[in-house]
C-alpha cells in the first residue's frame, strides 16, 4: 500500500467519524460535548487532509510543500481545490482551536464548522474518493 492510499484509508475513517460527530452535534446543538466532539474531529481531518494533499503533489511530480498554505495554494494551481482561502481560514481555526480556549472565538469556530467547513470537508471527501484515488 502507498503512502498515498495509507493516507487516504485513514482520511476516510476519519471523515467517517467526524461525520458521526457532526450529525449528533446538529441534534444536540447545546451539547457541550458533541461541541468538543466535532471540534477535534474536525481539527483530525484537517490535519491528515492537508497531508494527503502533499503526498498527492508529491505523486504528480509538483514540487513538495512544506506548509498546509503552500499545499493549499499549490492544489488550487493545479485545479485540485476550488477554493485556497477557505482552507487557509480553516488552518488559522484549526490553529486556535488547537492552541487557545477562548469561548467566544470557539463559538464563533463551531459556527463556521456547522455552515462552512463540514461542506468543504464533504466535497473534499468526495473528491479523495473518487480524483485521488
Amino acid at each position: 500500500m502507498s503512502r498515498l492510499e495509507e493516507r487516504i484509508e485513514n482520511f476516510n475513517r476519519a471523515f467517517e467519524l467526524y461525520k458521526r460527530m457532526y450529525n449528533m452535534h446538529i441534534n444536540n446543538r447545546d451539547d457541550e460535548a458533541y461541541r468538543l466532539a466535532m471540534a477535534q474531529c474536525f481539527e483530525i481531518v484537517f490535519e491528515i487532509s492537508w497531508k494527503l494533499m502533499k503526498d498527492y503533489l508529491k505523486i504528480k511530480g509538483i514540487d513538495e510543500p512544506t506548509t498546509p498554505n503552500e499545499t493549499f495554494k499549490s492544489m488550487f494551481a493545479t485545479e485540485n481545490l476550488p477554493n485556497a482561502q477557505i482552507w487557509i481560514d480553516m488552518t488559522k481555526d484549526r490553529n486556535f482551536s488547537s492552541h487557545e480556549y477562548n469561548i467566544k472565538k470557539f463559538d464563533e469556530i463551531i459556527e463556521k464548522i456547522d455552515t462552512i467547513y463540514y461542506d468543504v470537508m464533504n466535497k473534499f471527501y468526495l473528491w479523495v474518493n473518487t480524483e485521488a484515488i
